[in-house]
């Protein structure tokens, strides 16, 4: 690099960093205004994110382009970035990037003289929208850019505008930081070219596929509600072993079957205490049911350590004999053996919460899973129609037995869904001898002891 030309990148820097908290707050004021539109239409879209040209971005183009040459004064460069300031929209799928697009060309329907399109509601924000969308990159791929011009400052600020679903804004990070950089280098590798446009080609079929579960999910409302439970059961435990099975291969370098960890998170996201799908209804469930779609998609990006300690905020609150016995043990666990570790990694992945939140909400479901296991659960009432509130005693001396039979047998098959029925089917088989001769609690007392430890040897002999 000349000498000449360090000098050139330096005033370029220092020019932008004084106008940083300038363009930082107009990158604000345009995210205020793009929110504001997409609103006034009703347009479907998840954010709305903008960002200032940073330091080393900058050096890098001016490098890469060889601004040096161009633009006698860097002052002068600055002004002329297209991308000087970004703003993309960003939405589900890519058919939503097509209707975004539709709608800023309906809102921005007035042109000027320099072919550049506004909406007399804020007439200094302007887009041209003269050129063909989305525009052809020189890798071949499509993008809906568009350059966009601030006026009412000193200077005349540019700014790029970008559209982009969950697949695409996943693949501009994938094309940055393997095509962008080293595109040179690429092309020259005809087998690295064709990979890139088949993970390419891959990601618009996926996005397709999920944009068909989405139109479903739609449509469930008319369905009985046990053929929705299945189908949203189906998406997504299809969705959390695709992404999850994905992250472990990188991480581990082997493949690790986790379809009935998945099962069992998937039963615990649909029955987890406060969070039954059966409790909401309409709307309320459509979005619900988005959101934890949504919420695993987004893990696909995110970094996932496993095999490593789980750390705690606090110390767990133990509401239950049955949580008493058990939480110390499961916390043992998941610190001490691999796949105990692997399964609460992921549940505290996927729940929004913090570990210890999570941690005691698990334990929550899991005490309510055995008890609602079909065989068990047509009990419940004959044994509170006989011991009325006093039922709720004989249960938490069934769950403890439960409790202290899974630290015995020391197997994290007891969690998944076999197990969970066995145990309902041995709580039910040493119930059902006795209930009609539990007519008090008294009663319960005198043969406690007996049933339970009928019960501790079922259990211990089923699993």
């Amino acid at each position: 690099m000349s000498l000449a030309e360090l000098d050139y990148i330096e005033k370029a820097l220092d020019t932008l960093k004084s106008q940083q908290i300038q363009l930082e707050m107009i990158s604000k004021l345009l995210k205020i205004e793009f929110t504001e539109i997409l609103n006034l239409h009703s347009t479907d879209h998840l954010n709305i994110v903008t960002r200032v040209k940073g330091e080393a971005s900058l050096k890098e183009k001016i490098l890469r382009r060889s601004y040096y040459k161009k633009y006698n004064d860097p002052k002068e460069l600055i002004y002329q970035l297209s991308d000087l300031i970004g703003v993309r929209i960003e939405c589900r799928f890519q058919q939503n990037e097509y209707e975004i697009y539709d709608m800023l060309t309906k809102h921005f329907n007035t042109r000027d003289e320099y072919g550049h399109y506004y909406n007399e509601l804020n007439p200094n924000v302007k887009l041209c929208l003269d050129e063909k969308q989305p525009e052809k990159q020189n890798n071949g791929f499509k993008i809906f850019r568009i350059d966009g011009y601030i006026t009412d400052t000193d200077t005349d600020l540019p700014f790029e505008l970008q559209i982009k679903s969950l697949v695409n804004t996943f693949w501009s990070e994938v094309e940055h930081k393997i095509i962008y950089k080293n595109y040179s280098f690429l092309m020259m590798d005809e087998l690295l070219t064709e990979m890139l446009h088949s993970i390419k080609n891959s990601l618009s079929l996926l996005d397709k596929q999920l944009l068909s579960i989405y139109q479903n999910v739609e449509q469930l409302s008319t369905r009985t509600d046990n053929m929705k439970h299945e189908i949203l059961e189906a998406v997504l435990s299809r969705l959390c072993n695709d992404v999850f099975s994905q992250k472990l291969k990188e991480q581990m370098g082997f493949n690790i079957n986790i379809k009935k960890d998945i099962q069992t998170l998937v039963n615990y996201t649909f029955l987890a205490p406060g969070e039954h799908l059966a409790t909401v209804g309409g709307t309320d469930q459509f979005d619900y049911i988005l959101t934890v779609l949504e919420r695993i998609s987004n893990l696909a990006n995110s970094p996932i350590q496993f095999n490593v300690p789980i750390q705690f905020e606090s110390e767990p609150v133990y509401r239950s004999m049955f949580a008493k016995r058990i939480g110390p043990y499961l916390i043992e666990a998941m610190n001490k053996e691999f796949h105990w570790n692997l399964f609460f990694k992921m549940l505290m992945e996927i729940e929004p919460q913090n570990n210890v939140g999570d941690f005691e909400k698990f334990i929550g479901f899991l005490e309510l899973a055995y008890q609602r296991t079909p065989s068990f659960f047509q009990l419940r009432q004959p044994l509170y129609i006989h011991l009325g509130d006093d039922a709720e005693a004989v249960l938490d001396d069934l769950m403890q037995v439960v409790a202290e039979c899974m630290i015995e047998i020391d197997d994290i098959e007891c969690i998944y869904a076999k197990g969970v029925e066995q145990i309902g089917i041995s709580l039910a088989e040493v119930l059902v001898n006795i209930i009609e001769d539990l007519t008090s609690y008294d009663i319960w007392l005198i043969k406690k002891e007996e049933v339970l430890s009928q019960l501790r040897e079922k259990i211990i002999n089923s699993l």
